[in-house]
């Protein structure tokens, strides 16, 4: 393609003159369009087209002159030349106004320059260009073709981008963890900072995600081109593509600008670079799902009961799995926002044990992580999702953890599947409190534990619960958040200063929520028996999907 500020630098535009949207100059030029017929409805099958005219169709039609420059915005049409002498001696001033609005290009041209010549020299430039784009595309689809086929890595396709189109690149998994990265010139900070923490630092993730940048590529599963971002670090322009395997997201190649603005080569390698590291990644996951079945076997015939088996003890046998030990269960899910799914959580969770040197049985079921860990008390389980939370923990990635009580086969038999059975259970009531970034230990559950077991008609009845499903209905209908409040009132002891913080509002916002419940549901926040049984029953509300 070819910029209009280009074209009008060639030769045969040389007499020409800009006179309006010169802010437009850079828009780009796909095709060449001459329009000179009464009554022109000006529409085309593509997008860019530089449209030639003399006018002629819009003499003593003020409407259409008015309607003029927003007709051809909306056809995406890229700019206006203009022959004077035929039926305009100038551009009228209605049109010259709203192409300065709109920022659509409008280049005058004499009467002597000869439109065939304009339309035969722009497209010859766009053609040959797009020879020498679709050549130099060729030579890298090439390259990067036998990166795949001699079983290269990310870090190699990261230095042969790099190298190729002379900018830094970085490769990322869905949780934002650097995987690869090759650096050409110049780079930001942000980018210095994800280098050096081998991952995009937390407050700089979490303002992508409140950009909808990471929107903008779940729904366009393509790459997108981001302007500088200073307020959260990103200094230069960049071009992310997201790196899609079976139409989910698995990571994200991001090229950095530096001292020079994109090209259209830059782009199309970028793309092609993205679908070669999904085939990259999607070769390893086969590797990994094959010596996974093994552990995937295993934990179905410990679910199903089937521990007496001879297939059962050469599985176990076959893993390392000592049945005469005790074990705890711990079920991990991770809650991504910004593409991916358990497998690249799994990665992460697999590289962070061999990293401490833990040696649990690790297997992805359902979408979530099962781990099983040798620990004879509680205090094991909860040392690894500490540690889990505490280092993979991410606003790209939230984890929850539930876990099971300690087991051990030989004195139940049964034990080891209630202790998944517990963690499940603790998982699902942390995802219906909307916890993020915890863990919950099944025998902290307590009162939940009741509630989750608790049939609906025995919920039904209750009025405290009556009370809630009304506020929640009241905040339906009016956008409010009167449930939420309450909540965490109730959970912070009552307290105001604690409630306002957890709620980022002020306390006097506070004060009137908490004195709206009280009018609606007609209750006394300061009885205790009330403040019990409404917190029971909010609880009781969520747990119920509420």
């Amino acid at each position: 393609m070819l910029s209009v500020r280009e074209a009008l630098n060639l030769p045969i535009m040389s007499t020409c003159e800009i006179v309006a949207g010169e802010a437009g100059l850079d828009n780009l030029i796909e095709w060449v369009h001459i329009v000179d017929i009464p009554n022109a409805h000006f529409e085309y099958e593509r997008q860019g087209i530089l449209l030639l005219t003399t006018g002629i169709g819009l003499q003593n039609d003020d409407q259409a002159q008015a309607d003029l420059i927003q007709k051809l915005t909306d056809e995406g049409f890229s700019g206006l030349v203009w022959s004077l002498g035929a039926a305009f001696t100038a551009v009228p001033d209605l049109i010259l106004k709203e192409a300065e609005k709109h920022n659509f290009p409008i280049i005058t041209a004499p009467k002597e320059v000869m439109f065939v010549n304009v339309s035969k020299e722009i497209i010859d430039r766009i053609t040959k260009r797009q020879v020498r784009l679709l050549k130099r595309s060729n030579n890298i689809q090439g390259q990067l073709t036998e990166i795949v086929l001699k079983g290269g890595t990310l870090q190699e396709l990261a230095e042969m981008l790099g190298s190729s189109i002379q900018r830094s690149i970085s490769i990322e998994d869905a949780s934002f963890r650097v995987v690869a990265s090759h650096q050409v010139g110049p780079i930001d900070d942000s980018r210095k900072k994800t280098l050096a923490n081998g991952r995009t630092p937390p407050d700089m993730a979490q303002g992508l995600i409140d950009s909808g940048i990471y929107n903008r590529l779940l729904h366009k599963m393509g790459p997108i081109h981001l302007e500088s971002m200073p307020e959260i670090g990103l200094d230069f322009e960049r071009v992310v593509a997201p790196i899609i395997v079976d139409r989910e997201i698995y990571g994200y190649m991001w090229i950095i600008s530096g001292d020079r603005p994109f090209t259209e080569f830059d782009e199309l390698a970028t793309e092609q670079a993205a679908t070669v590291a999904a085939l990259l990644l999607f070769k390893n996951m086969a590797v990994q799902e094959a010596t996974e079945s093994l552990r995937g076997d295993f934990l179905e015939e410990l679910l199903n009961g089937n521990i007496q088996s001879i297939h059962f003890s050469e599985q176990a046998h076959r893993l390392g799995f000592k049945k005469d030990r005790t074990h705890q269960m711990l079920l991990i899910q991770g809650m991504p926002k910004a593409g991916g799914n358990g497998r690249s959580l799994y990665s992460s969770v697999q590289q962070w044990l061999l990293n401490i040197k833990a040696r649990p049985m690790l297997i992805s079921r359902d979408k979530r992580i099962v781990l099983i860990l040798d620990s004879n008390d509680e205090s094991g389980g909860k040392q690894i999702a500490e540690g889990l939370i505490n280092d993979l923990s991410h606003p790209a990635c939230p984890i929850l953890i539930g876990i099971g009580q300690p087991a051990n086969l030989n004195t139940d038999p049964d034990s080891l599947r209630e202790s998944y059975q517990q963690a499940q259970e603790a998982l699902q009531i942390g995802l219906a409190l909307k916890k993020q970034n915890e863990y919950l230990l099944f025998s902290d559950l307590g009162l939940h534990h009741w509630l989750y077991h608790l049939p609906a008609n025995q919920q039904d009845g209750n009025k405290f619960l009556g009370k809630i499903r009304e506020l929640s209905a009241y905040d339906e209908a009016r956008n409010t958040e009167l449930v939420k409040t309450l909540e965490a009132y109730l959970d912070h002891g009552g307290s105001l200063v604690d409630t306002a913080e957890s709620l980022y509002i002020h306390r006097n916002t506070l004060l009137h929520r908490l004195e709206r419940i009280k009018t609606l549901n007609q209750i006394n926040l300061r009885n205790p028996m009330h403040r019990l049984n409404l917190h029971i029953a909010v609880k009781a509300f969520r747990l119920n999907g509420g």
